[in-house]
């Protein structure tokens, strides 16, 4: 089964948090909450895919920090590669293209969503299953690199660590 070892590496990535706050590290992972310099980013997640389908990723990204940053990539171990993707609605189609990077404002904050900017992730070594993380590596331009794991999910979290509802339906992507 797939939770339990989930949850002892939730229950792991807690621990070192601690110790890494304890010895002053300035790289904290906390939960679900992953933080590089000023940037920090919050319910990182993945939609379940279906073998040989791309997955897309989805998070908050809060800049606490009073200069802009932003996101420029993405990689993972677990996939040959990992794309910036955003949604436009053309001729009353709504498509999917490749963009540079996601801008996130000093003192403000980003969030990849269904319907919206996302991470597009091909070639995984296998489906993504629910209760499983999908290791990922984000790139800030100031911020630097920051590894998170997208949680894998059937459906986007019903409340943000802000309290916000969820914003999945604001449009939908086919996995």
């Amino acid at each position: 089964m797939t939770r339990p070892i989930n949850i002892a590496n939730k229950l792991l990535r807690v621990a070192v948090a601690l110790l890494l706050v304890l010895q002053g590290g300035s790289l904290v992972a906390f939960a679900d909450e992953f933080k590089a310099g000023s940037v920090m980013v919050r319910d990182a997640w993945a939609r379940v895919t279906i073998p040989d389908r791309p997955a897309a990723g989805y998070m908050q990204i809060h800049n606490m920090g009073a200069e802009a940053d932003r996101l420029v990539s993405a990689s993972s171990p677990m996939a040959d590669r990992v794309e910036l993707h955003t949604h436009t609605m053309e001729n009353n189609v709504m498509k999917m293209r490749r963009i540079d990077g996601v801008d996130v404002p000093g003192g403000g904050h980003a969030e990849l969503l269904p319907g919206g900017h996302h991470l597009m992730i091909f070639g995984l070594k296998h489906h993504a299953k629910e209760g499983e993380t999908i290791p990922v590596t984000v790139v800030f331009e100031n911020a630097g690199s920051l590894e998170l794991e997208l949680d894998v999910r059937k459906s986007a979290p019903k409340k943000t660590h802000d309290g916000d509802t969820d914003h999945s339906g604001h449009g939908t992507h086919s996995d």
